[in-house]
């Protein structure tokens, strides 16, 4: 009998240690762990490698260990960016490709294990590169340092997201860089941390979004009457004036968290999300707004409290928009139907559901943020260095396409036939490279 009590003891206690994370902690913690998994491919890490290598051009004591481990490789990159001219499309070679790919490979452990933050900002790596910087200029340390990297970091989380070609995952690894809480206390920061909880939301990092945009509420409660003249011109609601943009700026934080809310999986999340959804009715109703985004909301939002007619005016209009493809349409269509004729309780089977949802949601948001022009509201804002900065990333971006050809065995092997028809000089220089 004491034996069966002890194992009985010793299943009570595995069962509750292995049980999954279910508070906010907990699982706030796990979303960052998948963050980093989320960022562990090779494009996103020789991005970091072409960063690190602008970043270190400002190194002024080259005797320390992070600069002599990856110093010497640094003249190929530098050497590289000089070759791509953006406005004639001219990407670099061939054989510049493979030198640069091997650069790469040389020290692609060290950049993986290497927080880029180290070395001296972007904006200080590309003075010295364009000649800006002079000889003997001093670098920022402390907090000086913290605060103008992280809005670096915040700024470029907006830059790559608005290339063809880098988009969201690059977009979220500068999010993963930035920590808002060390920027100063100001509308850029609200701003920031809400561009970064919307990439968190579209790569299924709930519970790291729900934290910016808490934040952010609270925020936005706190300052009720500060003008937000960069959130008008992030969003073009240049006809708003300073009080409605700070109620639209507020729902739209609310209509994102409640987003988050509905995705995760207990019971009390949805509750909180729907509540959400109503303080984001409630702003957008101040401002007389009806879009594919209140529409969205409405409908959901009246279908779970089994407001049928509501639920079936708001879903007739949604679906005559031109963001819903045909299927998307049809599925609004038959759940119009099901209302129609469901029984209470069952109107969400299946027809419109959470994620159908959410992905009206981003497509709306992404729609909005496609059409910005990072480059003219960065310059009208005053932001240094501006145009350094968006043409360094296009080099970046051009060079990546021409080296991620040389980062499988396979296509490093279509690399040396490409070269061997170009000639046997060519040839002999790629095959000693990858040896």
């Amino acid at each position: 009998m004491k034996n069966l009590i002890h194992l009985l003891f010793l299943f009570i206690g595995l069962t509750f240690g292995c049980s999954a994370p279910d508070t906010d902690e907990e699982l706030l913690a796990l979303d960052k762990e998948k963050l980093n998994e989320n960022l562990a491919y090779d494009k996103i890490t020789f991005y970091k490698f072409a960063k690190i290598a602008i970043r270190s051009a400002a190194v002024q004591d080259t005797t320390k260990p992070e600069y002599q481990k990856f110093g010497k490789h640094l003249n190929t990159v530098l050497s590289s960016l000089s070759k791509v001219n953006i406005d004639s499309g001219k990407s670099i070679s061939p054989m510049e490709a493979l030198l640069l790919y091997k650069d790469y490979r040389a020290v692609k452990g060290f950049v993986k294990d290497t927080n880029e933050d180290i070395f001296p900002t972007l904006v200080e790596g590309i003075n010295k590169m364009y000649g800006n910087g002079g000889t003997s200029s001093t670098v920022l340390t402390g907090q000086e340092k913290t605060e103008a990297q992280n809005i670096e970091h915040a700024i470029l989380s907006m830059v790559v997201l608005a290339t063809r070609e880098l988009g969201q995952p690059f977009a979220l690894y500068e999010c993963s860089k930035t920590q808002p809480e060390l920027l100063p206390d100001h509308e850029t920061k609200t701003l920031l941390e809400f561009v970064r909880g919307f990439l968190f939301f579209g790569n299924n990092l709930f519970y790291l979004s729900e934290d910016g945009l808490t934040r952010n509420i609270k925020w936005l409660d706190k300052n009720q009457d500060v003008p937000l003249p960069y959130t008008k011109a992030f969003f073009g609601w240049r006809n708003l004036s300073d009080g409605q943009t700070h109620t639209a700026f507020h729902s739209l934080n609310y209509l994102f968290r409640g987003f988050d809310r509905l995705r995760m999986e207990r019971e009390i999340d949805e509750e909180r999300g729907l509540d959400d959804f109503e303080k984001f009715l409630e702003d957008t109703k101040k401002l007389g707004l009806e879009t594919e985004l209140t529409l969205a909301v409405e409908s959901y939002l009246y279908l779970k409290r089994e407001d049928k007619e509501k639920a079936i005016v708001a879903l007739t209009k949604l679906k005559k928009s031109r963001l819903l493809s045909d299927s998307e349409r049809e599925a609004i269509e038959k759940t119009i139907v099901y209302v129609n004729n469901r029984e209470a309780g069952k109107a969400l089977n299946g027809v419109y559901d959470k994620l159908f949802l959410s992905k009206i949601a981003t497509k709306y948001m992404m729609a909005v943020l496609v059409k910005i022009d990072w480059q003219k509201v960065l310059k009208a804002n005053n932001v240094p260095h501006t145009d350094e900065i968006f043409t360094t990333i296009h080099k970046v971006q051009q060079m990546s396409n021409a080296v991620s050809s040389y980062t499988s065995e396979t296509t490093v092997e279509k690399g040396k036939n490409e070269l061997k028809q170009k000639g046997s000089a060519l040839l002999d220089g790629a095959k000693s490279l990858l040896k």
